[in-house]
């Protein structure tokens, strides 16, 4: 039994031997050499989350619901994503049982305020994204997605749930981005 398995394991493993070189090793060397370091996504992903934090002001900040993350993927480019709340998190509780109709318009119109500053600030992290990844090629894609939480309670009239900015890096350093907004 116990030979059967070992005359198993190396089956697969002259197998799995076979398959890899089938890829060119130049491929392989040439792939990685493109792939961004993990240090360098960090950095990047830290300057998204300051960006974005610094929408907000001191007494009514910008909530940021999770740590910004990005990823490279081969032959397509460099994906960041974030998810954020463009008001203070209000809720009840025992301090208050309701949501005043004042407390209401407020958050929504601080939000709507909020807007244009996010996407004028998604265009500079765009430009910053791509400066700081000079290993991923001109041709290749840079693309920021901005999801924006609300409570149920909420009026999103006027409001995206999520923003997407994409642009080939060479675009991205430029400062020419394409805009969706997903309702």
């Amino acid at each position: 039994m116990k030979r059967h398995r070992l005359l198993m394991l190396a089956a697969v493993l002259v197998a799995a031997s076979a398959a890899a070189q089938i890829v060119p090793a130049a491929k392989i060397n040439t792939e990685s050499a493109l792939r961004p370091g993990r240090q360098v996504f960090a950095g990047v992903e830290k300057l998204i989350d300051t960006r974005l934090f610094a929408l907000g002001s001191a007494n009514q900040p910008v909530e940021i619901a999770g740590l910004t993350r990005g990823l490279y993927l081969a032959n397509y480019g460099a994906v960041f994503s974030s998810e954020i709340s463009l008001a203070p998190l209000v809720t009840t509780n025992p301090f208050r049982l309701t949501i005043t109709k004042k407390l209401h318009d407020d958050v929504h119109q601080m939000k709507l305020s909020r807007l244009p500053a996010l996407r004028t600030t998604m265009v500079e992290m765009m430009k910053q994204a791509a400066q700081g990844l000079p290993q991923v090629p001109d041709s290749q894609q840079i693309v920021l997605a901005v999801r924006l939480d609300y409570m149920s309670w909420e009026d999103r009239t006027g409001l995206p749930a999520q923003i997407l900015m994409t642009a080939t890096r060479k675009d991205a350093l430029a400062g020419v981005v394409q805009t969706t907004e997903e309702p």
